[in-house]
């Protein structure tokens, strides 16, 4: 089965939508973490970070010599 962009996205989307859900119900606040860190994903992924950063990286290290 072949993932895509958005079928992760929609993933990334219910996961976030979970721990609001648990941060919104529990009083000390257990899934901080969790809920930053996906939503650091989710916003990597919309905005094509990583293709970016490879992009830059490529460029600077083989583009600098000339």
């Amino acid at each position: 089965m072949k993932l895509d962009k958005k079928s992760i996205e929609l993933t990334l989307k219910f996961i976030i939508c979970v721990f609001i859900g648990i941060e919104v119900s529990l009083s000390p606040n257990p899934y901080t973490t969790h809920l930053i860190i996906a939503l650091i994903i989710y916003i990597c992924l919309k905005h094509d970070l990583p293709n970016k950063v490879e992009k830059t990286l490529l460029n600077w290290l083989f583009t600098w010599k000339k």
